[in-house]
């Protein structure tokens, strides 16, 4: 390098901590070699959000606390995750089953917490109707309205139920078997879900597996098979919910704990897009 050009600049790799890191080497009017190093990026800049782009830093944190449906599904995460701590403190010795009693309460008062943010939650379903509309395959598209329906019928009785479990209806003016009629709801729309789902997956593998297939199409694969499976566990809560004989607590709980992360990333997802 001329010792007089001072926008000459060569680019070296310098081993520091967790691995290489970049530097910048210029060469001043004085002949001088003066060595830039960039600013360390912060911890949560290193981190990226699974099957995304995006970084999660602060920002994109404070993106996903302001969405309403992002929160609701955090707070089941720690609903269940309670859950599960009440299940294993009751059945172990000692002073430990009064802790349990209070992870129980606490699971509870979250239950009814997330009943507000779910207020109304049927109203996003009317724009499933387009899709609906817009399907060719005949035999799909009838299985999309039905979709539509189970997904209204569910969530309009759930609000229902859920205006005694907050205290807006006096205890005893609904019918006493209403959230029980309410959980058969979720459970036949449980099902529609995963063969609505299904297909779905299967069009997103064939779409991955094909040759030359973009990491877009991957990831809303993985996405697919990853909301499946999430149906599969709705299906097993609600085996619980409905009082059915062969119906596993323990099942339960890690079911409702996987569905809670599944649904809580998906919708993170959406707002960071």
């Amino acid at each position: 390098h001329s010792p007089a050009s001072a926008s000459l600049t060569d680019t070296t790799l310098l081993a520091g901590q967790g691995g290489a890191m970049s530097t910048a080497r210029s060469r001043g009017s004085d002949g001088r070699v003066v060595e830039q190093v960039p600013p360390s990026p912060s911890p949560t800049a290193l981190l990226r959000f699974p099957m995304s782009d995006k970084e999660l830093d602060l920002k994109a944190v404070n993106t996903i606390l302001s969405s309403a449906q992002s929160r609701e599904k955090a707070l089941k995460i720690v609903q269940y995750s309670a859950k599960l701590l009440a299940y294993c403190l009751v059945r172990a010795a000692g002073n430990l089953p009064s802790l349990g009693k209070h992870f129980e309460g606490l699971a509870k008062n979250l239950s009814t917490a997330r009943r507000f943010f779910k207020f109304f939650r049927w109203f996003k379903h009317f724009e499933d109707i387009a899709d609906a509309r817009a399907e060719k395959d005949s035999s799909f598209k009838q299985l999309l309205y039905l979709d539509v329906a189970a997904n209204l019928v569910a969530d309009v009785a759930e609000d229902i139920t859920s205006l005694e479990k907050v205290g807006i209806l006096k205890k005893g003016v609904l019918p006493k078997r209403t959230e029980y009629y309410s959980n058969w709801c979720q459970l036949v729309l449980a099902v529609v879900e995963i063969m609505v789902s299904r297909i779905k997956a299967r069009r997103a593998r064939e779409k991955a597996s094909a040759p030359g297939a973009s990491l877009e199409h991957k990831r809303k694969n993985s996405m697919a098979q990853l909301e499946l499976s999430k149906y599969y566990t709705d299906l097993v809560k609600a085996f619980w919910d409905c009082e059915l004989s062969f119906a596993n607590e323990f099942a339960f709980i890690l079911s409702g704990l996987f569905a809670a992360l599944v649904s809580t990333h998906k919708y993170a997802l959406k707002v960071l897009k």
